[in-house]
């Protein structure tokens, strides 16, 4: 490899005449300004979608908790377990396909859907022929019948992923929102209703499907797309290619996610478990959940800039620059309040779980940083990029892990820690090349909120060794006191950011003149 610098993959063709990659004009900064608005508002929309759903699930289960046996939850949760596995060769990635494609849109919508049900058909023929051996795994009988007739909502989600794909393509997260929402509350509903007649654990099972089915009518209606007898080999054979990519990734990112529970339950048992689960819940919630909803409107954002070299790599810089103000601050504050924060809501009989959360949440705070990447390649049609890189990442994290257990749970965490700062490395090493974004690059856009978070940890750690807070009360003050000095160190160290957001913000939710 020559030291002169890399040469980025893609093209540098302007996606408008206005638009060149050597330099930027009036028309430039305005596409900026409008993907800065797009943004923020596909943002407000898919978190308000994502808080709202996960609410609703919330009071929903509460309200089933008091009618249903806990037996009848965990027979739902093993078919769950294989839909959801299910669901990651669900229309064979192509539904990706259709978001970061420029040119020919129709052919590649109706190769979707033609590829989406016909996979959606031949995984619930799976379904019905794996059941009974799914119910002897789990030596549970009843998941046969359950699991055969839940196994209807792959075919049913797979008739709306197309105008889904669509919606999210042209940033409409507005319009994704109504269905989101109506999926949830005919889920919830429909299952308190039947739960409270009597019809036990199959109340969950239509539930699921109803809230599926009243989702994609809801997107069939919004979606402004139907299907014509337009196809193209050359296109289907595009998409195809590109979806094997994404299940790929798809399947080994459940294993990389999932493999550090296998390993704790398995070596450590399941106490040791029961630990390591409470201690990620909240980083996963906060910082992990973030990344899934930012990552849905990166994706069709960054697509939309994908032939302009300059556009791409000022998009992705100010997405690195403004997602790391949230998650990195969030990852090394609740490794702060751990402490409180479990003894307060959890009590100390969790005080084993403590340092666990605190690893966890920095390394989920590190590894933030490493999926835009991922999200990069995906919408420059380079899927296999990410592939190669998640094969590399899941052979590293079981190494690693299984090395790590060895110390115990603190060991697992520390090993996440140590994987989140590799992965973080690795693709940057990659982006680099990628997208021509050198280490500079990369710390002009994380220097705000290092500078600021560190200043914020500061001032923490002296707080907590003066004061010692606990309870409610010492949770509010430490939280406060965080904020504070990283509000605050913010406007000092990077006034452009702060006014930058501040006026993107204000745009986007200004009301049309």
């Amino acid at each position: 490899m020559n030291s002169v610098s890399p040469r980025p993959l893609i093209c540098h063709s302007p996606v408008n005449p206005g638009v060149t990659s050597t330099g930027a004009d009036v028309s430039d900064v305005t596409q900026r300004s409008d993907l800065g608005k797009q943004a923020v508002q596909s943002t407000a929309w898919a978190y308000g979608s994502f808080v709202s759903g996960k609410f609703l699930v919330f009071v929903s289960t509460i309200i089933l908790a008091r009618i249903l046996l806990p037996a009848e939850f965990s027979q739902m949760g093993y078919c769950l377990i294989a839909i959801q596995y299910l669901d990651i060769l669900n229309g064979f990635g192509v539904s990706s396909a259709i978001i970061s494609r420029r040119d020919r849109i129709e052919e590649a919508a109706n190769a979707a859907l033609l590829i989406g049900v016909t996979t959606g058909i031949v995984l619930f023929g799976l379904s019905w022929i794996a059941a009974p051996f799914l119910a002897e795994f789990f030596n549970e009988p009843k998941v046969t019948d359950l699991l055969r007739a839940l196994a209807i909502v792959i075919p049913i989600s797979a008739i709306g992923a197309v105008p889904t794909a669509l919606i999210q393509r042209s940033m409409r997260f507005k319009a994704k929102f109504v269905p989101d929402i109506g999926r949830s509350i005919a889920k919830g509903g429909l299952s308190v209703i039947l739960a409270w007649q009597g019809y036990g654990v199959w109340s969950l099972v239509i539930g699921q499907i109803g809230g599926e089915v009243i989702a994609t009518v809801i997107t069939l209606a919004l979606g402004r797309w139907r299907p014509t007898r337009k196809l193209d080999r050359q296109v289907t054979r595009e998409m195809l290619r590109y979806g094997f990519h994404i299940i790929a990734v798809g399947i080994v990112g459940a294993l990389i996610i999932n493999v550090d529970y296998l390993i704790v339950g398995r070596v450590l048992g399941a106490a040791a478990l029961g630990y390591y689960t409470l201690a990620y819940r909240i980083p996963e919630l906060v910082i992990r959940n973030t990344n899934y909803v930012i990552g849905k409107v990166a994706f069709p954002l960054l697509s939309q800039v994908q032939s302009s070299a300059s556009e791409l790599k000022h998009a992705y810089a100010s997405l690195l620059r403004y997602v790391s103000l949230f998650t990195i601050p969030a990852g090394v504050g609740l490794a702060l309040i751990a402490p409180v924060f479990v003894r307060t809501f959890y009590t100390e009989r969790w005080d084993d779980s403590i340092p666990v959360m605190q690893l966890i949440a920095l390394a989920l705070g590190i590894s933030s940083i490493g999926f835009l990447p991922g999200i990069i390649y995906k919408s420059i049609n380079r899927p296999d990029i990410l592939n190669q890189l998640s094969l590399v990442k899941l052979g590293a994290t079981v190494g690693t892990l299984l090395l790590a257990v060895r110390w115990d749970l603190v060991g697992v965490a520390a090993g996440q820690v140590v994987l989140s700062v590799f992965f973080v490395t690795l693709d940057t090493l990659v982006v680099r090349r990628v997208l021509a974004f050198t280490v500079d690059d990369l710390m002009r856009a994380l220097m705000p909120c290092v500078a600021s978070t560190t200043v914020m940890a500061t001032a923490v750690i002296l707080l907590s060794a003066v004061v010692q807070p606990s309870g409610i009360a010492g949770l509010v003050l430490v939280v406060s006191v965080a904020l504070l000095a990283y509000i605050g160190t913010l406007a000092l160290v990077s006034r452009e950011t702060v006014t930058r957001a501040h006026r993107v913000v204000r745009s986007a939710f200004a009301r049309a003149t």
